[in-house]
Formats: structure tokens, sequence, C-alpha cells
């Protein structure tokens, strides 16, 4: 299917959805249109964007005032799956700004009760923040140059012991043994230390 034909499946599927046409009454009339299952999602998920630059900020601002969807005379002509649909992305998107809230108070060195008073916690639990703060926590712990020096001696002495070691070995006479344990992981404690963690959020 060409783009400006998926574009115009898409701007009508828009108008129905947004005037209590159900989705699966329009995913029914695309399909008598001849279009193929995977054209067909492609058409609803432009058609939900396009009702989604309209609708959202609405969606949005009921949310973070506390105000429900349910009934409310705006969405009263729009599909509900496609307004449960917004709902959720917008929820989402919540969230994922307050966790980056909460990564900047981190950053800025907040405290715990601080950072409770400043995100939106029915979008971001307590347990999210503790989660984060631990990782951020460790990961800042892994990165400070005293754990990393302390990789990076350690390694080098294991190196040292497990060479010093099978040189030893070797010079008794019976062919001796290679210490390879000890000198793997003296060489992957020192590459750690060279190394930073990067937090995953």
């Amino acid at each position: 299917m060409k783009y400006a034909e998926k574009i115009r499946h898409a701007e009508k599927a828009a108008e129905d959805l947004l005037n209590k046409v159900t989705i699966e009454k329009v995913r029914g009339e695309l399909k008598e249109k001849g279009l193929y299952e995977t054209d067909i999602d492609n058409v609803i998920s432009s058609a939900r964007k396009i009702i989604g630059e309209k609708v959202k900020p609405i969606i949005r601002q009921k949310m973070l005032a506390g105000e429900p969807l349910a009934n409310a005379p705006e969405f009263v002509d729009i599909d509900p799956a496609t307004l449960r649909k917004m709902a959720e992305q917008e929820v989402q998107a919540i969230a994922l700004g307050e966790r980056d809230k909460v990564k900047k108070l981190l950053n800025e060195g907040a405290s715990h009760s601080e950072i409770y008073n400043q995100v939106r916690l029915d979008f971001y639990t307590k347990e999210n923040i503790d989660h984060q703060v631990a990782v951020h926590q460790e990961v800042k712990q892994q990165n400070s140059g005293g754990s990393r020096m302390l990789n990076i001696i350690g390694g080098i002495a294991l190196m040292a012991i497990g060479i010093g070691i099978s040189l030893a070995t070797m010079q008794g006479g019976g062919g001796g043994r290679v210490f390879y344990g000890l000198v793997a992981v003296g060489f992957f404690m020192m590459i750690k230390g060279f190394m930073t963690v990067e937090n995953p959020y």
C-alpha cells in the first residue's frame, strides 16, 4: 500500500473513530476495501496518531488534574478502545517524565524525602523511586575512583600471582602448570576497573 493511500484511509478512520464508530467496524470497512491485516494495522496506528494530536493533550491535562476520563464530554464521541489506548500511552509518558525527574533530582543530590515530595507518586510509585535510587547509588559506587582502582590493583595482583606461580612450577622440572584461572580473573578485574557502569535509568 502506498503512503498516500495509507494516509487517506487513516484520515477517514480517524474521523470515524472520533464520531462513535467502533474500532471493529472501522477494521471491517477497511477489510471490505481489500486491505490486508498488516495494512489495516498500519492504517489504525496512523489514525490513532492523528487522533492523539487532538486528544492526548486533553487526556494528560485531565489525568494530571485527577479528573476521570469516563463520561467526560470531550471524549463522548470517541471509540472507547481508542480512548483507552490513548490513556495508557499517556500514563506511560507521564511515568517516563517522572522517572527523568527522579534522575535529575538524584544528580542534584536530592534526598529520598525531597524526591518523594517532588514526584507524582500516582504515576511513579515509591517502589519505583526506591529501586531507581538503589540502582543510582550502586552505579555511583561502582564508578567511584576507589572501587575502580581497587579492581585495577586487585586484577594486576591476581595476574602477577598467577603468572608467578606458573613460572615457579615450570622451574620445578616436571613441565609445570599454568594457572589460567587466576590470570583470567585478574585480567577481567583489571578491565572492569577501566570501564564505567552505565545507569539503566
